[in-house]
């Protein structure tokens, strides 16, 4: 009985899709890139994480309202921009510097919600069809706003 006891203990803090995601973005960008962002996040403060928690839970609030708006809606274009405003920020907050989020970056993130299985899920789980329009208006966002 012990024995369960302590196995359970052990697998306390384990979280399988966690693990899942880390071991893809692994095989996807290398493990020295994947280091670096755990100790940026293991480095922020506690009231940053919340902050950046708020935002991320306000940002999907939006897009699961805006699941039904034509890609180049002005209301979709909003909420692109919101979008850009919180990536924007995270990324400053986790590399503790300005970080400019370019139209060639932005449009790399776009095609990889549409084509990223792990991307597309995360979008689909709001509504059927969102990661391709969503990706559609980023695309249309940086060719607007950004190049």
């Amino acid at each position: 009985m012990s024995d369960n006891k302590q196995v359970s203990d052990s697998n306390e803090f384990e979280n399988e899709e966690l693990e899942r995601q880390e071991q893809l973005a692994r095989e996807r960008v290398g493990d020295d890139k994947v280091d670096q962002r755990l100790e940026q996040l293991a480095n922020l403060s506690m009231e940053d994480t919340m902050e950046l928690k708020e935002k991320a839970d306000a940002f999907n609030a939006e897009l699961a309202k805006a699941s039904e708006f034509a890609f180049d809606s002005t209301e979709m274009q909003a909420v692109v921009q919101q979008y850009l405003a919180y990536t924007t920020f995270a990324l400053s907050k986790l590399q503790n510097k300005a970080i400019l989020v370019n139209a060639e970056k932005f449009k790399a993130m776009a095609n990889s919600i549409a084509n990223d299985a792990d991307q597309q899920a995360n979008f689909e789980q709001l509504a059927p069809g969102l990661a391709q329009r969503f990706s559609d208006a980023m695309m249309h966002y940086a060719e607007q706003k950004l190049d």
